[in-house]
């Protein structure tokens, strides 16, 4: 190992130490650490995501269009599937890893300073680059809610809510509306707030809090007509009307159909800052390229992500709370496929009973795995929480075994037309099936 490497994986063992010091609900670290750094929040334009499901496949889509646009364009996101420097980007490059030591190396002292956590820290770190950088703007995700995410420092040109459903509950609120204003907070005095949510309680509190802070708050709906003409290759082909840019037919660049929500909020909410900042550069055919182009401009995965291997078609999905593996197990549902089997691996904070009840829909018979993280949930409680509701599941251990299970299985069991394989559940499970993949296909290769 060269010595830059051993430095960057050092830092990356500090940065994940700060993790211990857990999840502090509040803004005054991070604002200690950006008053330090000379406020680079404010050096700027951005546009701010929160919502329960969709930030990233919205996020992706915004700065996908913005960099088609020619907009110097940075993405910030959370959590990543492999390299922690997915989680920074300026048009769609991760950040170099030897930018990433030197921030840390310089911020360490304000890091310990303040105790921050982690994602105080990589926050900061992210904006201290992309100020650093002069980007044009940056498409900032938050990490857990809104109001006191480490990311609230902003204020953005436009926010955007995606939907808001039942999830972090021991942190966010056990109702849809409390869970609501959380969300609710990334919303600033006289900064337009764009939605999609289609629930009555959640858009009456978004009313509620844009209308005293005098922010005008848009409906989707209300800005945009998509039509989906077809469907090519998983995605969605869709027409767009009623915007200032003449969008030409475009296929999507994610797949499924409930990506249309998500690619509609993107461009009404370019539409609503474009009304209020100078985006001179947008225009309809680079909306378009955004929409299409959006893996390969902001390297997001994990989303209905398709490969094969060993025969096997299997299909990775971030789907981790229940309302994620509802529209799921809708979008698979659609396509009329039939999955034997599915890796599951989920998190400690997350409901696994509602998660696997929307599961067995899709699936006949489920694996349990453990993903590499503090906060998983043991592969055991999986299996017994599935066995109470009458869904045959086995213990497969850690990912890897479950994963080896797996394609055991299919390819012993199973005629080759029904080889399929779900893989979905917490963002560390994809991301170790991912890793687990590409190391095959490596070894296979050499």
């Amino acid at each position: 190992m060269t010595r830059s490497r051993g430095t960057y994986h050092e830092t990356l063992t500090y940065l994940y130490g700060l993790q211990y010091r857990g999840i502090k609900y509040g803004l005054r670290n991070i604002r200690a650490l950006l008053t330090v750094c000379g406020h680079p929040e404010r050096q700027f334009p951005s546009v701010h995501i929160a919502g329960t499901n969709g930030k990233g496949s919205t996020s992706s889509f915004l700065a996908s269009i913005l960099q088609e646009a020619g907009y110097r364009t940075g993405l910030y996101t959370s959590p990543h599937l492999v390299n922690f420097t997915e989680r920074i980007r300026i048009n769609g490059i991760e950040i170099p890893e030897e930018r990433l030591v030197q921030y840390a190396r310089e911020m360490r002292g304000s890091f310990e300073r303040t105790h921050a956590t982690f994602f105080e820290a990589t926050t900061c770190i992210a904006f201290r680059y992309f100020a650093d950088e002069r980007i044009s703007v940056g498409v900032i995700e938050t990490g857990l809610g809104g109001r006191l995410d480490a990311t609230n420092t902003l204020t953005p040109m436009v926010s955007v809510i995606t939907n808001v459903a039942m999830d972090h509950m021991e942190y966010l609120g056990s109702t849809l509306r409390a869970i609501a204003r959380e969300k609710a907070g990334i919303i600033k005095r006289g900064v337009p707030v764009v939605t999609a949510s289609t629930s009555s309680e959640v858009l009456a509190v978004l009313q509620s809090a844009a209308g005293r802070r005098q922010s005008p708050l848009y409906h989707v709906r209300e800005l945009i007509d998509a039509r989906v003409e077809g469907i090519r290759g998983g995605c969605a082909v869709v027409r767009f009307r009623d915007t200032a840019w003449r969008i030409p037919s475009v296929v999507l660049g994610h797949p499924g159909v409930h990506q249309v929500s998500n690619a509609a909020l993107a461009v009404s909410a370019l539409a609503v800052a474009a009304g209020r900042h100078r985006l001179n550069h947008m225009n309809g055919a680079a909306v378009a390229r955004g929409l299409r182009n959006v893996v390969r401009n902001t390297g997001l995965g994990g989303r209905l992500q398709t490969i094969s291997h060993k025969g096997v078609r299997i299909t990775m999905d971030v789907a981790h709370n229940p309302d994620g593996m509802r529209i799921l197990a809708e979008t698979l549902s659609s396509r009329r496929k039939a999955y034997p089997l599915a890796v599951f691996g989920i998190v400690r904070d997350k409901d696994a009973g509602a998660v696997l009840d929307e599961l067995r829909r899709i699936v006949s018979e489920v694996i349990a795995v453990r993903p590499k993280t503090e906060r998983a949930r043991d592969s055991r409680e999986i299996v017994s929480v599935a066995a109470e509701r009458g869904i045959l599941a086995v213990d497969g251990g850690s990912v890897q075994n479950g994963l080896k299970m797996a394609l055991r299985l299919l390819s012993r069991g199973y005629p080759r037309s029904r080889r399929r394989l779900l893989v979905a559940g917490s963002h560390y499970l994809v991301g170790e099936a991912v890793q687990f993949f590409q190391k095959s296909t490596i070894h296979k290769n050499s």
